[in-house]
């Protein structure tokens, strides 16, 4: 039996190393991310100390052995804390990092100096190991966090039916079975609460690397947090767009209905052989009505823009074939798809507000815009031929532009010379 728990703390390692470098390579570059990574890494050292433990040819390899894994094991709760309040889009100022990293810090040191006061361990050695006092606070601390972070990871999720809100939801669900499951095992070894004369807690890190692999392949968990930006970022736009719809209901409605009592007002009117009341009632359904498709129109102009189109070219290119006063060449690479679709708004502003500026300003002839779709990014170039400048003003439409971008966490360049044309360059994440 103890040579399948082994060979499970072997294979859980190299499990564990494996989704390291799958989220190292294929997740997103993001703090949480990197927290994660580390949550692993000190699994898999914990695993692996394990398995020198059963090597260890004298007391002393043993006792480094056993030390380093609990050391290691000391952080983990702390790092999943900060993985799920990031995650969960919680503010962690460094009051909050000072706070929780105490006992933690506590604990490990309490472990780098047991020698001196054997308030860790009571004995270490290849045949008897007693925990002191200090090992329970440890594991009491541990628990607490992993509870606190299952908590704030699974209910950071909107309660919103969206696929992407779902979607996250599962992978989240699946991370915290692979957190809770290993925990519960482990305190059941703690309190002694079943027999069992092996450390089962590899058993525990096995299950949890399974819901961590279905997390991540099935339900995209390596994107949480772009997916989560992207889902947010439609359910903004989705409630503009019912405000919107709403503002169209609205003004239809109020214009339809004051037009028809204007309307039975003049018609009682010319019953009452009243000619000129019945002409002032007329005049004031006209008025009504010229005001209500003024209104209209712009409620839906308003909606077409943010909602016609459902990929970022179909936008470009209805603002390129609008232009007359100039050419407009849209040169796309890479290919469009919807999981660029948050962006389409933004994008659509963007050029719109450049070709704005190059019509009022520049006097070019000819305007290009190239947009080129990444892996993981959108590259916006918009070139015209005009005159260019001496340098860049931030006048409303420029810094609308930058304020858009850094909005999105992409990058804006502004780049012009005299009679050298007007570049803007942004780079939009996804």
């Amino acid at each position: 039996m103890n040579f399948i728990i082994q060979t499970i703390n072997l294979l859980v390692t190299v499990a564990i190393v494996f989704s390291m470098a799958v989220l190292y390579f294929r997740g997103r570059s993001s703090l949480s991310t990197k927290i994660f990574i580390a949550c692993e890494g000190m699994i898999a050292v914990w695993c692996a100390s394990q398995i020198l433990i059963e090597l260890s040819p004298n007391d002393t390899v043993m006792a480094v052995c056993f030390s380093i894994g609990d050391m290691i094991v000391t952080f983990v709760g702390l790092h999943w804390l900060w993985f799920a309040l990031l995650t969960a889009n919680r503010k962690i100022n460094r009051k909050i990092i000072g706070l929780t990293a105490i006992p933690p810090m506590f604990h490990f040191f309490s472990i780098l100096t047991n020698p001196l006061h054997h308030k860790y361990y009571k004995y270490l050695s290849l045949n008897h190991v007693k925990h002191d006092f200090l090992f329970k606070t440890n594991f009491v601390t541990i628990y607490i966090y992993v509870v606190l972070g299952a908590i704030t990871l699974y209910h950071g999720v909107s309660n919103h039916q969206s696929e992407g809100i779902v979607q996250q939801r599962k992978a989240r669900f699946l991370i915290v079975l692979a957190v809770l499951i290993p925990t519960i095992i482990s305190l059941i070894n703690l309190l002694s609460l079943m027999p069992v004369p092996y450390d089962t807690n590899s058993i525990g890190f096995a299950i949890g690397v399974f819901f961590v692999y279905r997390a991540t392949f099935k339900y995209q968990f390596l994107d949480l947090e772009r997916q989560l930006q992207i889902t947010n970022e439609k359910l903004l736009l989705e409630t503009e767009r019912n405000r919107i719809a709403q503002q169209v209901h609205d003004t239809a409605g109020h214009t339809l209905t004051m037009i028809q009592s204007y309307m039975k007002l003049a018609e009682n009117s010319v019953e009452n052989n009243n000619k000129e009341e019945a002409l002032d009632y007329i005049q004031g359904a006209r008025k009504l009505t010229t005001k209500g498709i003024r209104e209209l129109r712009e409620s839906i102009n308003m909606l077409r823009t943010e909602s016609q189109y459902a990929l970022i070219t179909q936008g470009v290119m209805h603002l390129a074939n609008q232009v007359k006063d100039l050419h407009v060449e849209v040169t796309v690479k890479g290919e469009d798809s919807e999981k660029y679709s948050h962006l389409t708004k933004i994008v659509y502003d963007i050029v719109r507000e450049s070709i704005t500026n190059s019509l009022k300003h520049s006097e070019a002839k000819k305007l290009d815009i190239i947009l080129t779709f990444k892996d993981s990014s959108i590259l916006l170039m918009i070139v015209d031929d005009g005159v260019g400048c001496e340098s860049v003003t931030e006048s409303q439409g420029i810094y609308g532009i930058r304020e858009r971008v850094e909005k999105s966490k992409g990058t804006v360049r502004f780049v012009t010379a005299p009679n050298q044309g007007f570049l803007t360059r942004v780079e939009l994440p996804i």
